[in-house]
């Protein structure tokens, strides 16, 4: 009894152990940077996971062509009681017999050449689908990580700004007690660090957004915390002219590749239907038993067009096969609007980052230090250092709004290019 409750207890103490364990590295944060981030969605996305298993279904279509034949095949057998008769009154007997047959079905129109041909294409562009998936995945999550990363970039200033507002707001106090300024500009700076403290809880808020489009990009279910590495910069670009980039990008781009191989698919499947015209023999030996004989032979038979000659296959896969050149055409149009679209975009972006130079931020931040020092030695007034702060303030915040831009149009041409 005692070493039953002894037992118990311990049980439970490992309970609680373990489950606190369990918390303590549940609560572990997630530290990622942008290529961890990629591959923890390709590792995670379910809708990337659920467009994986497409190969699977491509690929029971190629061993199913690759049997060596497509009809199994077929066992028949009969069996049947003989009545036998004499002349003779009151005499009669039953005689049973019966007998087996094999066929098989062949097909002599060149149709598993066909088979074999429409189903490897077929999985080819599903391969190809399956990438083109991956690569807009990718995308989709550099543009969140860069955002994020934009996002909190701006929080960080905007802190830095609502302690500069509040410091004006100190001072403001303090240059108020002494007489020096009238009531209404204390009033002023307190409607300043208020609308700075807005704007901080905007951009928080709008953090809040990304990162969980982003947690369900990366189906993370526990409440872990996800903390981002890295910070946005000037990434040197691909040194490639617009005729360069789209000629990678009709070389590279899966989705086109994919729109090939369908067209080649929708070609090998109208020449199979065509061979389905010509009807399959099925041939076979037999034996019968009647009476004292047994009877061995062979049978074939051959199916005769008149009704069904496939007309209808034939039309949908000829409307499938040039539907499908048309898809292909298109998109390589497509191709060329957007690789060249983004490269103007890429360019722009580039030009006005050039306005900028590495020393920016630092700048800004000791110009706003430097007016709030002659702010308290009472060297300038209340209303040219707000005008002056909003000015540097915004644009500050145009230049990270200007190095995000860089950044996401880069990750765009490199999109439309086909290109990592």
């Amino acid at each position: 009894m005692v070493s039953s409750i002894f037992l118990r207890m311990l049980s439970a103490h490992q309970i609680l152990l373990l489950v606190f364990l369990t918390s303590g590295f549940a609560a572990e944060p997630m530290r990622l940077n942008l290529e961890q981030t990629v591959q923890a969605a390709l590792e995670r996305n379910l809708e990337f996971k659920s467009k994986q298993e497409e190969l699977g279904i491509a690929e029971g279509r190629v061993i199913r062509a690759n049997l060596l034949l497509q009809h199994n095949p077929e066992l028949e057998g009969d069996v049947s009681n003989r009545r036998l008769k004499k002349p003779e009154d009151g005499f009669n007997r039953n005689l049973p017999q019966g007998g087996v047959a094999l066929t098989q079905e062949f097909e002599i129109g060149g149709q598993p050449m066909y088979r074999r041909e429409a189903a490897q294409r077929n999985f080819e562009k599903v391969k190809f689908e399956v990438g083109d998936f991956q690569r807009l995945l990718r995308f989709r999550i550099t543009e969140l990580f860069l955002r994020l990363l934009s996002t909190r970039t701006k929080i960080q200033q905007s802190q830095q700004v609502v302690d500069l507002r509040n410091r004006l707001y100190e001072a403001a106090k303090t240059r108020l007690d002494a007489g020096d300024i009238p009531e209404v500009q204390l009033t002023t700076t307190e409607f300043e660090l208020n609308r700075a403290r807005s704007d901080l809880i905007t951009l928080q808020r709008e953090y809040e957004e990304l990162l969980y489009r982003l947690r369900t990009e990366l189906f993370v279910e526990d409440d872990r915390d996800i903390e981002f590495t890295g910070s946005l910069a000037r990434v040197s670009p691909p040194r490639l002219s617009p005729s360069e980039l789209l000629k990678a990008a009709l070389a590279k781009r899966p989705d086109l590749a994919a729109l090939e191989r369908d067209a080649k698919t929708a070609e090998s499947e109208e020449r199979l239907t065509r061979a389905e015209r010509i009807p399959n023999i099925r041939v076979g030996p037999f034996y019968e038993r009647d009476d004292k004989d047994n009877i061995f032979g062979g049978k074939i038979s051959i199916p005769l067009p008149v009704f069904d000659r496939k007309q209808g296959e034939l039309r949908e896969a000829q409307a499938r096969k040039t539907r499908a050149n048309i898809n292909y055409l298109n998109l390589r149009q497509s191709i060329e609007k957007a690789v060249r679209s983004a490269y103007a975009r890429f360019a722009l972006s580039e030009k006005e980052l050039s306005l900028y130079s590495d020393e920016t931020v630092k700048r800004f931040d000791d110009s706003l230090e430097l007016y709030q020092k002659a702010y308290q030695e009472r060297q300038i007034d209340l209303p040219e250092l707000i005008l002056f702060q909003n000015q540097v303030i915004e644009a500050r915040l145009k230049f990270f709004d200007t190095l995000t831009n860089y950044n996401l149009s880069l990750a765009e041409l490199k999109l439309q290019a086909g290109i990592e």
